[in-house]
């Protein structure tokens, strides 16, 4: 561990790309060349430094983002693992945020898929600098220079490769470095520089190109190279650095993780040309770190990991909370490498590091060491978490269980701020709410083997509603006589429909003592339970008026109860008779997807019984964004549909609307289904 860690030597940098981009085997060949490790771990032997987590191993996928810090070339490198697939986009968008620079590794044996495009424009939108690593050049028919026109083209770039292959397929070994004009032969830790001839055709090439891109980054060196002078190499490399900083040149390295071809050339460009880590104000200033990350592990407890702005965090202090505004006391603070801790008593500005079982801190929490002046907080944009896509119902199989399940959950959300889970008062169902089937499984696993409760995710129910058409004036009327004292209640009520949305009304007419005031309250009481209850299909009734104008009782055998029977009795005889039906609900759905997937989408829309409201110019190359009226019943699963259609592009988001009417083919299921479980009951 360095001794002295300050911000000039820190580079703070994630690893993304699509999933089996190779992001993990890249991770093992740095640690491997940087002597971190000893052997080159595999995803497929389940021995890698960053995906020890038994569902990664298991599944031979990354799931978590790792954090990996270690030392090269007297920098101090803070790297981060992320996962390639999108159900776990939550952590990849975390660690773009606290990343001052982003390495996309795209796979040289395969074509730009649509989740690479998503992940360029994710790093557009957090103004990252990005340096393309195009892996697996060891492997048979790849051909680096048309990777990068593929490239170009798909994500609308230019690209400047600093790194070339001699070779490529089963006996790639050397890279050129066009900077320095010299061949980097061999693989693993044994490798060796020779000289080169700056006259050869292919080198010179790409040298110009080099030179032309970075020389159109700053004026004095564009009026030097217009005038015929030579850029030097000095100049060279400090126009790159400038250009990659400013987001103006996107470098490419090239070369093969599993052999660890060209890992060294990596190394050395991000700690030569890597940024360093942007800060709110002086490292003399107070203290400020953002939360970006939360986990509980066995024997560790809660580890919030920190990324520091400003100032240093010292063990034994008191920090003050303010997203949650309260303090708490810093035990013990750590680096980490995968699953290894490190423990260290003071994280500078610019570092990244883990603090270990604070009581109420979170991802996205904000920490200081004093409390702030309002005005005064450092202006820290908090990480944008995406909504969730898929709805599923959890159930369980004991009552126990279900008691359990509650402070399983929060220790899960705890970890994926993607991940959202309640009860839904309306379906009387406990949801769960994420990205993708793969996440919702996953989690379902880790439900199991924690916290021992076997769960079950069902498609969940659609709030239904009922409601009436017409009007109905209906006598409820409770009569029981069984030896000793009675029951009596008798009411009369005008059920008629209320506008859309205005749920309940209940009216009070009755006069001349008809009925005494004490028992009105039990008579509403009465409608509102069958209301909730359901009459023709057993979901509740709204939008109605119910006006009680008339009814009877009894000196003796009246009662609350009896009058709160004979409310109930009333409301289901008045909705039956009042021309009822079914409302469902109505989503406002916006989907945003490149044009050429548009009729695809809108004709998939129309299927659903779907209404588009129209399409307009999205942002971005050729997107289009359709904005559309969908019934919520017809949106299950329409994340992966979505997906599927437009092979992973597509994005979508989804607000409730308003009800409208069921079609009566519809409805009558429902009512059928509804009748039969009665009669099952009786």
């Amino acid at each position: 561990m360095m001794k002295n860690v300050n911000i000039d030597n820190i580079k703070n940098f994630c690893i993304i790309g699509s999933g089996s981009s190779g992001k993990t085997s890249l991770a093992e060949a740095i640690l491997f060349v940087s002597n971190v490790t000893t052997r080159l771990g595999s995803v497929d032997e389940g021995n890698t430094v960053c995906d020890y987590n038994e569902d990664e191993i298991e599944r031979k996928i990354s799931i978590n983002a790792s954090v990996v810090e270690f030392e090269y070339n007297n920098f101090k490198l803070n790297m981060i693992d992320t996962p390639g697939y999108v159900d776990f986009i939550g952590e990849v968008l975390s660690s773009i945020k606290i990343s001052d620079a982003v390495v996309l590794v795209i796979s040289g044996d395969s074509d730009i898929d649509t989740s690479t495009e998503q992940l360029f424009e994710i790093i557009s939108e957090n103004n990252k600098p990005v340096l393309v690593f195009i892996n697996k050049l060891d492997k048979d028919n790849t051909d680096f220079i048309k990777t990068v026109q593929q490239i170009e083209q798909k994500l609308d770039v230019k690209l400047t490769p600093v790194l070339i292959p001699i070779n490529t397929g089963k006996d790639f070994d050397s890279v050129i470095n066009i900077i320095t004009t010299k061949k980097i032969v061999g693989t693993g830790k044994e490798i060796k520089e020779l000289e080169l001839n700056e006259s050869d055709e292919s080198i010179k090439n790409y040298l110009e190109k080099l030179i032309d891109t970075v020389a159109s980054c700053d004026d004095k060196l564009v009026e030097k190279f217009l005038e015929g002078e030579k850029i030097g190499e000095k100049e060279l490399v400090d126009g790159l650095k400038t250009g990659f900083k400013q987001k103006k040149i996107i470098p490419v390295i090239c070369g093969s993780a599993k052999k660890c071809v060209g890992i060294f050339a990596l190394l050395n460009f991000i700690t030569e040309y890597f940024p360093i880590p942007e800060i709110t104000g002086k490292e003399t200033d107070p203290f400020v770190g953002l939360v970006f990350k939360t986990t509980s592990e066995p024997g560790m407890g809660q580890m919030n990991f920190i990324r520091v702005y400003s100032g240093k965090l010292i063990a034994g202090n008191d920090v003050y909370n303010i997203s949650k505004q309260s303090w708490e006391r810093v035990g013990q603070i750590c680096y980490v490498q995968g699953k290894k801790r490190i423990d260290i008593n003071t994280l500078s500005a610019g570092d990244i590091g883990i603090l270990i079982k604070l009581k109420q801190t979170r991802t996205n929490d904000i920490l200081c060491d004093k409390k702030p002046d309002i005005d005064k907080i450092p202006n820290l944009e908090l990480i944008k978490f995406p909504e969730t896509v898929i709805d599923m119902a959890v159930s369980t199989k004991t009552k126990e269980e279900q008691e359990k399940l509650g402070n399983a959950m929060s220790s899960i959300i705890l970890e994926d701020p993607t991940v959202k889970f309640g009860y839904n008062n309306e379906t009387k169902e406990m949801v769960l709410s994420g990205m993708g089937n793969l996440q919702l499984e996953i989690i379902k696993n880790r439900i199991k083997t924690r916290f021992g409760i076997d769960v079950e995710l069902v498609k969940p129910r659609i709030p239904y509603k009922e409601t009436v058409k017409g009007t109905s004036r209906v006598q409820g009327k409770y009569k029981r006589q069984s030896g000793g004292r009675g029951q009596y209640g008798d009411c009369w009520l005008k059920i008629e429909p209320l506008e859309r949305g205005k749920g309940f009304e209940f009216i009070d007419k009755i006069f001349g003592g008809a009925i005494p005031k004490n028992y009105i309250p039990s008579i509403e009481k009465g409608v509102l339970q069958a209301m909730s209850e359901g009459v023709i299909s057993g979901y509740p009734v709204t939008d109605i008026r119910v006006t009680l104008d008339d009814g009877s009782y009894h000196e003796v055998d009246s009662s609350d109860m009896a009058f709160k029977i004979a409310g109930a009795m009333a409301l289901r005889k008045g909705v039956s008779e009042a021309n009822p039906c079914i409302l469902e609900p109505i989503m406002n759905v916006e989907i945003i997807i490149p044009e050429e997937y548009l009729g695809s989408v809108m004709g998939d829309i129309s299927g659903r019984r779907g209404k588009i409201l129209g399409t307009e110019q999205g942002k971005g190359k050729k997107k289009q964004v359709v904005k559309a009226l969908v019934p919520l019943a017809e949106m299950f699963q329409y994340g992966a549909d979505l997906r599927s259609m437009t092979k992973g592009a597509g994005k979508f988001h989804i607000s409730f609307s308003h009800y409208e009417e069921l079609p009566s083919y519809l409805a009558q299921e429902l009512i059928e289904t509804y009748q039969k479980s009665k009669k099952t009951e009786e």
